[in-house]
């Protein structure tokens, strides 16, 4: 089954959400999806090419996510991803997300993780 970002229509993800591209020599290696409302941040996407694979690239655009949240104004991050991606859902956990529900919906079960951040001073 694939990823929702896989079967977006990417017309209007970058007519309605801030998208950011990592590139090397014009070669596109990473991109960061958010969805930012006035109640919510949200990573909507965050890819990595294979090629560029081990390079850290998606922690720094997940670092990113954050320092953009927070400057903008927001006390958390919020993202979801499919609940049969463990290692994945293990490795947002060690960036510091933490699992607040599940959805079910009908082709698939969303784990939804919330990051808070630390309140200065």
């Amino acid at each position: 089954m694939p990823s929702l970002p896989r079967i977006a229509d990417y017309a209007q993800v970058v007519a309605e959400h801030e998208v950011w591209l990592a590139e090397d020599a014009g070669k596109l290696e990473a991109a960061l999806v958010l969805d930012i409302e006035p109640e919510d941040f949200t990573i909507w996407s965050v890819a990595v090419a294979p090629e560029a694979a081990g390079r850290r690239l998606g922690a720094a655009l997940m670092g990113f996510a954050d320092e953009r949240a927070q400057a903008l104004g927001y006390a958390s991050v919020h993202l979801y991803t499919h609940a049969k991606l463990t290692q994945r859902i293990g490795w947002y956990e060690r960036l510091g997300f933490s699992i607040t529900h599940h959805e079910d919906m009908a082709d698939r079960r969303l784990t939804h993780m919330r990051k808070t951040f630390a309140k200065a001073g």
